[in-house]
């Protein structure tokens, strides 16, 4: 399908929170339970601002942050800022050991909020490369971060009053199959964490993760779930996995579908940047084998249910020109490929951009928030607001 522009008043880009102080990004929202739009996300120092303006547009500036910070933390921002308004957001308690990373936000139908995430344990560059001579894996550069990091595993976490006070990091159970993160120390505890969970009707609550199998070492998708709003998890199984060892499932995003099924979109890895969709029609208990959705490109891709039925399905687009898309999918009518794709917007300076989520808004209105890139390079996050014109089936 082809993609059509974005010059069209039906959508509203706004800047929600910006600070060159800061690399903000993989936002997620909610409707908190009295209508107002809760949005959480990541944030990071970002020391570029202590240099000259023009350090964050070379190279060496660009590629001079990352996504691995010690005091990278989850920080709330409650409604919409409007335009020019950038209000400093409330920030979450941190673990006490560990660096908070990407943040996914579900409101149950009692009004609890569930927020689940996945840390990172900063570890000093010299004490690292000891712990690696070890055989325990550690990711990023000393050179370029000061520190090495050991993945520290999933959590779940809660507000029952609006969003004003949370629980402590309540981390999911080991991963079957999986190895200690440091033997006899820290198991791996359900792996990495990025997409929409759902609520069942029985109250369950599913929610997907992430980490390299055994096997093969690509990505295999996995499913938890709670009977008990959140605080306690057990491990289901797997939702994706390639035992040809080519293709790589994460940031798994799990969607209900009108007629009771779920569905999960992946992003992949080996597929060319396509996405790839499994369907589950028994609440999650099994689920089908996964496939490639050919003519969808990007990731991660997040989905939607809206309140006419259809869902709509936004997803990053790392390739020029940068931005945003979205397709607005009735589940009655075909495949996801025949839902015609809009650009959202084609202007992100860099591929370092997307990880959109989306919400219905009380008003008939669709948020989608994401982050990207200013012309000066200062990651920020950013709404795109769509009128209900286009959720009720009229064209942008």
């Amino acid at each position: 399908m082809t993609a059509r522009k974005t010059d069209n008043p039906m959508v509203d880009h706004r800047i929600l929170y910006h600070d060159p102080r800061f690399y903000a990004a993989f936002p997620t929202v909610a409707l908190r339970p009295d209508g107002v739009p809760l949005i959480a996300f990541r944030r990071a120092r970002d020391h570029r601002w202590l240099r000259s303006p023009s350090y964050r547009l070379d190279e060496a500036g660009r590629n001079s942050v990352d996504h691995l910070d010690s005091r990278s933390q989850i920080v709330l921002l409650d409604g919409l800022p409007g335009d020019g308004d950038v209000p400093e957001p409330r920030i979450l308690p941190p673990d006490p050991q560990a660096a908070d990373q990407d943040a996914s936000l579900l409101v149950l139908r009692d009004g609890r909020i569930l927020l689940t995430g996945f840390c990172w344990y900063p570890v000093p560059a010299r004490d690292g490369q000891a712990l690696r001579a070890l055989g325990i894996g550690l990711v990023g550069s000393p050179q370029g971060a000061g520190d090495l990091y050991l993945f520290w595993g999933a959590y779940a976490r809660w507000s029952d009053d609006n969003g004003l006070t949370w629980s402590p990091h309540r981390f999911l159970p080991p991963l079957p199959g999986h190895g200690d993160l440091v033997p006899g120390l820290r198991p791996l505890h359900g792996g990495a964490l990025r997409g929409r969970a759902v609520e069942r009707p029985d109250g369950t609550i599913l929610q997907a993760t992430y980490a390299h199998h055994p096997a093969t070492g690509q990505y295999a998708s996995h499913l938890y779930a709670s009977t008990d709003r959140g605080e306690g998890w057990e491990y289901r199984g797997i939702i994706a996995f390639d035992r040809e060892g080519v293709a790589g499932f994460c940031e798994t995003a799990l969607t209900p579908l009108p007629d009771g099924d779920l569905l999960a979109f992946h992003r992949t890895t080996g597929l060319k940047d396509r996405l790839a969709t499994s369907r589950s029609r028994d609440g999650g208990r099994s689920w089908e084998a996964w496939r490639v959705e050919e003519t969808v490109i990007g990731h991660p891709h997040d989905a939607c249910p809206l309140p006419d039925g259809r869902i709509l399905i936004c997803g990053g687009y790392r390739h020029k020109p940068y931005g945003l898309r979205a397709r607005l999918w009735d589940p009655a009518s075909g495949g996801i490929g025949g839902a015609s794709e809009f650009v959202l917007r084609d202007d992100a300076p860099s591929g370092d951009t997307g990880y959109p989520w989306a919400t219905a808004l009380p008003d008939g209105r669709a948020l989608v928030v994401h982050y990207t890139s200013d012309a000066e390079g200062v990651r920020h996050i950013a709404g795109s607001l769509i009128e209900p014109g286009w959720s009720s089936g009229q064209s942008i």
